[in-house]
């Protein structure tokens, strides 16, 4: 038996996984264990969260992959360190030092068999691997676009016969990733992982600034190869600090040249707001420009009419739609629910799946977390902290739950929605989610203003039941991970304007009776009783990491207001 620990550290959404003779068994980011937002220190939590799902001990874990490998890039990473002359305090020589440390702190931690064998594997490797094999496609083009990793920023790969071959790759400090990062600094979006809320603005602008910024920012060849002009940027230098210690403090990534570049426009404050919705889509259309070059390149090669496409940039769903309205690059596309860092650590724990041969199984489905019985809610509930403050009431018929449930949200209520084994990666799809009416036009601003707690701009996504798409979205991809965005049909946009975003779009979600019943069911009693398919869907949190335990769910209940909590068959309410 292989039991193989994936484990992606010392980038953000620290996190671990389990696959157990190729089947993927239990996934988790530390983050919802410790609560610290997108936490990059070592997963110790995740790992005995894991252990605990799978229902074994350390000793019996055969394998540990790293879904990095130090040693990697070796001759670019010396060019780079040589222009550096403080090389002790060189950014990429102290992360060099943390990955080192990072076997050394997990046999301080766990007690492994001495036997244990330790993989590391290339960081776009992973990637790529967390959406190959998962695809099922025989052969595909697989193409990785993050920040920085293992010294890579993009890196395109063949993938044929369970085997990954990287053909290509742009090295660090020349980086999208890095690029849209800085530009939502710019934009005064400093926490990390904040980019989405540079794609949510970007609709309300015009892309009037786009030929400023690519004939000042970058240069490019007639290939898809690109380069920043460094001056602009601070990423690069010595003692720049990104993600140091388990905690994501970031250092201003674009330079004071770039205030130079856009001096007239900061100092106009009548206007800043629109100012900064023209940045905005102005930053989208350069990523949009620069993605769709690497795309038909690698379409032009004619490897395969498959893509599989990974890392960070990969949850920029406005871009993606290049990749999923037409086939003009390719036939079939699949992104996987977690494209990021965290999905690294599965991607690790694949290739050493394929290494040995192993058939990988279960690997679609994003719900591998922490499943709670009915007993365990119950036990919850009746804690004192909560027994004064909250009523409720047991369904023992799923089918009068969700009847009940759909009223509810058909009456204007804004539910948390508990249920099952948690999804990972970063969104809700629909066993941590807050649901609501997408028919009604307040409900964006409600729940923005009352329970989340963010930016007045940022849209809501739906979910829709995947055999009726079409007849409500400009699409037929798909989305079973609301990876891309689509177009509502004109004649359907005034029905759902909670989920219509300014430019008409949405970020969609399908789901069906397989991937997801209980979800797939409820959806389908608001159907019956409203005559639309569709539920506004938000992940269960308020400015903090998706909720995960019972506990967590009743304290949101509690602070916000959010109207009814249902943990599996439990329907949560305040006290009067």
């Amino acid at each position: 038996m292989k039991i193989i620990l994936g484990i992606n550290t010392n980038h953000a959404d620290s996190s671990a996984c389990l696959v157990i003779d190729g089947k993927l068994i239990a996934a988790i980011e530390e983050e919802r264990l410790n609560r610290i937002k997108h936490y990059s220190g070592y997963p110790i939590n995740s790992i005995k969260e894991c252990m605990h799902i799978a229902n074994i001990n350390e000793t019996q874990i055969t394998d540990i992959a790293f879904n990095t490998n130090p040693l990697s890039n070796i001759l670019p990473k010396a060019y780079f360190f040589l222009k550096n002359l403080k090389i002790k305090n060189n950014l990429f020589a102290r992360r060099f030092k943390k990955k080192i440390q990072a076997k050394k702190e997990l046999l301080n931690n766990f007690n492994f068999n001495k036997n244990i064998k330790i993989h590391y594997i290339e960081h776009h490797l992973a990637h790529i691997a967390s959406a190959f094999y998962p695809s099922k496609f025989k052969e595909a083009n697989g193409l990785s676009i993050d920040g920085s990793g293992d010294f890579v920023t993009l890196a395109t790969a063949e993938c044929k016969n369970n085997r990954i071959k990287i053909n290509k790759k742009i090295f660090f400090p020349h980086s999208l990733g890095i690029f849209y990062h800085a530009m939502t600094q710019f934009l005064g979006f400093n926490n990390y992982g904040d980019e989405y809320k540079v794609m949510g603005l970007a609709p309300y602008g015009k892309p009037i600034y786009f030929d400023r910024l690519i004939k000042n920012l970058f240069t490019f060849d007639n290939n898809f190869e690109f380069k920043l002009n460094l001056d602009f940027f601070n990423h690069h230098k010595n003692n720049f600090k990104y993600i140091a210690d388990g905690n994501l403090e970031i250092d201003e990534i674009f330079s004071s040249k770039l205030n130079y570049l856009f001096s007239n426009e900061l100092k106009d404050k009548k206007n800043i707001e629109n100012f900064k919705k023209d940045i905005a889509a102005s930053v989208q259309k350069i990523y949009e420009h620069f993605f769709s070059h690497t795309l038909n390149y690698l379409s032009k090669k004619n490897f395969s009419n498959n893509l599989v496409f990974s890392g960070g940039c990969a949850l920029n769903s406005s871009a993606n739609r290049l990749l999923t309205q037409n086939k003009k690059y390719f036939n079939n596309v699949f992104i996987n629910y977690a494209p990021g860092d965290n999905g690294g650590a599965i991607g690790a724990a694949y290739v050493v799946a394929s290494k040995y041969n192993l058939n990988i199984i279960n690997s679609k489905s994003p719900f591998i977390g922490k499943n709670y019985s009915d007993d365990e809610i119950y036990k919850s509930i009746e804690k004192k902290e909560y027994k004064k403050k909250i009523s409720y009431k047991h369904f023992s018929n799923d089918t009068e739950l969700y009847k009940y449930t759909a009223g509810k949200i058909a009456e204007a209520k804004v539910i948390g929605w508990f249920q099952g084994k948690m999804e990972f990666g970063p969104r809700a799809l629909g066993n941590r989610s807050i649901l609501a009416d997408p028919r009604n036009p307040d409900m964006k601003n409600i729940i923005n203003k009352k329970i989340k707690r963010r930016e007045s701009f940022r849209p809501f996504a739906p979910t829709v039941l995947e055999d009726l798409q079409t007849d409500w979205f400009e699409s037929n991809f798909s989305s079973e991970y609301m990876s891309t965005v689509a177009k509502v049909k004109e004649l359907k946009q005034k029905l759902v304007p909670a989920i219509t975003h300014v430019d008409s779009t949405a970020r969609v979600q399908t789901v069906n009776f397989e991937t997801n019943f209980k979800y797939a069911s409820l959806i389908g009693e608001f159907y019956k009783l409203t005559n639309v398919p569709i539920l506004l869907n938000t992940s269960f949190n308020e400015n903090e990491p998706m909720i995960m335990k019972p506990e967590e769910g009743l304290n949101c209940l509690l602070r916000t207001d959010l109207d009814l909590l249902i943990m599996n068959n439990f329907v949560i309410r305040k006290a009067n």
